[in-house]
């Protein structure tokens, strides 16, 4: 009999402890599916946001081959527009007053203006013909360019007074000194003559390139090359947290998502951007104007 008592006592107690399990166990479960929904929409709510939220990333670019009157000199490279359906005119226009506030001696173009029809070349131009920098606006075509119409966006790029260095090169002079800056054609649609930009060059001169993809910057030989800017990539638009991006349009992967590297001896920058492709999202990968200060060693 007193085996029987003991083992309903035990029964008992378990049973309590199984309602105590279940009791607080459904509230708990509640709590964490809620605040993983508060997290999910709050994070989507932030890519939304993201995309209107432009860094100014500076870099300080200090070389031997730099003149004297180009010390403290400042550029500015604008890449990735992607003037379209998700990007209206309204912020053309306000990346393009940022942009003169900044002062600028110089104005380089990385590529991808529009996106979606060749109807928003005229417009995205109207917009970008309004940059000012005393050294003049250069800029190169991007795919999404040619596959919108390259020679109607070569056309409105001049007729706002903007240079095209698609496979083209101009010295830019200051205060009698001079720099070389040129571009070669979009690594995906276009061919790259490099021997353009480069030719005329001696191994004292400063040589800026604009490609719009970094990938380029394995292609290239010798050591005339100083500083490779590039876009193309959108820092990989949607990332882990700033820290992997699932896709960027690059062969080398990771490699070239983002930031400034060092491809044998050309110091390459890759910019973030300023719109988007897609979908008008971004998600650790914040747009960027990219902008460089020039320091003479």
């Amino acid at each position: 009999m007193e085996t029987k008592t003991s083992f309903k006592k035990v029964t008992a107690s378990k049973k309590v402890q199984g309602d105590s399990v279940r009791k607080f166990g459904k509230p708990r479960k509640k709590r964490i599916l809620l605040a993983t929904t508060a997290l999910l929409i709050s994070m989507g709510l932030y890519s939304l946001i993201e995309p209107f939220w432009i860094e100014q990333k500076v870099y300080v670019i200090n070389h031997p081959d730099i003149p004297a009157s180009f010390d403290n000199a400042r550029i500015v490279f604008l890449a990735d527009i992607h003037h379209g359906r998700f990007f209206s005119r309204s912020r053309i226009r306000k990346v393009v007053d940022l942009t003169n506030k900044l002062n600028p001696q110089l104005i380089l173009l990385g590529g991808d203006y529009v996106e979606g029809s060749p109807d928003y070349i005229e417009g995205c131009f109207e917009e970008l013909g309004n940059l000012s920098a005393e050294l003049g606006v250069y800029g190169v075509l991007g795919n999404h360019d040619h596959w919108q119409g390259a020679d109607k966006t070569r056309e409105t790029m001049a007729k706002q007074g903007i240079l095209s260095i698609d496979n083209n090169a101009f010295w830019v002079q200051k205060d009698g000194q001079r720099i070389r800056v040129g571009g070669v054609g979009d690594y995906c649609e276009d061919v790259q003559r490099l021997e353009i930009t480069t030719d005329k060059t001696l191994e004292s001169d400063f040589v800026l390139l604009v490609s719009h993809s970094p990938d380029y910057a394995l292609d290239i030989t010798g050591d005339k090359v100083d500083l490779l800017l590039s876009g193309h990539t959108h820092g990989g638009q949607v990332t882990f947290f700033g820290l992997y991006a699932p896709k960027v349009p690059s062969r080398y992967g990771q490699r070239f998502r983002t930031g400034e590297k060092m491809v044998n001896s050309i110091q390459v920058i890759i910019s973030n951007g300023i719109g988007t492709v897609l979908l008008p999202i971004r998600f650790f990968a914040r747009p960027q104007m990219v902008i460089i200060q020039l320091e003479a060693s």
